[in-house]
């Protein structure tokens, strides 16, 4: 299902980065994912058609579980010169 089509990856980092973003991707099962994620509301398959056509769910969208994972998979897609750092105009009061 990776390869169907284009892909948009990114790296993002933060407070609790991991947690934030699979809490916006919401649950990998579609028909459980709330309103508001991103496979709640885009998501267009579930487990039902994926055994009825005898494949896989396809995923809308991935996200790291933990950090060693994100660091293996940041390796994988991205080489260093393609990972950036910035800063909000605001961060130096927050933080």
């Amino acid at each position: 299902y990776l390869t169907s089509g284009p892909i948009l990856a990114a790296v993002l980092e933060g407070m609790h980065a991991i947690a934030v973003v699979r809490k916006m991707c919401g649950n990998t099962l579609p028909a459980k994912a709330e309103p508001g994620t991103i496979r709640g509301d885009f998501a267009t398959t579930s487990p039902i058609v994926a055994n009825e056509l005898k494949r896989a769910v396809r995923n809308l969208i991935h996200a790291s579980s933990d950090a060693r994972e994100a660091e293996h998979e940041i390796n994988y897609w991205f080489n260093e010169e393609e990972i950036h750092s910035y800063s909000l105009t605001d961060e130096e009061a927050m933080f």
